[in-house]
């Protein structure tokens, strides 16, 4: 199988944009929701957060995969840093239905919100997790945004679970605000050429050293 190493790149900047682009729907939704308690707008965005997580893996199905399983399997046995977007599919999919049972059920789905909102703490420790993913050249600056988006994504959480113990018009606005910056930050995020590119290292052999003398006896 030949990789070719550039759909690592588009597959991942792909993903940003699918995350960004549902977390700043429900950010918005939850902004909307702050002067409007009967807009479905809410249960619309967690139902997109949900989707978001399907098109993630497809993405990785489509670019590094081929559209091949098998082939998908190989790609991830080279870069094993990507089995990390396999793992926010599975939470963004999750966290978006626990929003959705959550705003089906109306006020007797606190658990589910509760379960969704512990899913989107942990993808925001995932955001911490990324830089191990791509090239040394790399890691130092996909840590340090990756670490601004994981911080605002928890501080969100951590406001919306305030909100839900102590209810505060400021603090839904909060928390809504929040995911609306973690969004954009993510559709604004591009991966460097070379982060997922083979690192060749040269070997160069030293200059031959001159024969020593031998002085005779």
């Amino acid at each position: 199988m030949t990789i070719d190493y550039a759909n690592f790149t588009r597959a991942s900047n792909l993903i940003h944009i699918i995350q960004g682009v549902s977390l700043l729907l429900v950010g918005a939704a939850q902004a909307y929701a702050a002067d409007n308690k009967e807009s479905k707008f809410p249960l619309s965005a967690a139902l997109l957060l949900a989707l978001s997580g399907a098109a993630m893996f497809v993405v990785m199905l489509a670019l590094p995969g081929g559209w091949s399983f098998s082939q998908l399997a190989e790609a991830l046995d080279v870069r094993r840093g990507f089995y990390i977007f396999i793992a926010f599919s599975c939470v963004f999919s999750a966290a978006g239905l626990s929003l959705f049972t959550k705003e089906l059920m109306g006020r007797a789905g606190t658990s589910w919100q509760a379960m969704g909102l512990l899913l989107l703490a942990f993808a925001g420790i995932l955001y911490f997790l990324l830089a191990w993913r791509v090239n040394e050249e790399a890691w130092r600056q996909v840590l340090v945004f990756h670490a601004a988006v994981g911080a605002t994504l928890l501080v969100a959480v951590a406001v919306k679970a305030l909100d839900t113990f102590r209810p505060r018009r400021a603090l839904h606005l909060a928390w809504a605000v929040l995911l609306l910056v973690t969004g954009l930050q993510l559709v604004t995020y591009s991966e460097s050429d070379g982060a997922f590119a083979p690192t060749v290292v040269s070997l160069q052999s030293s200059p031959e050293l001159p024969a020593a003398e031998v002085s005779p006896k």
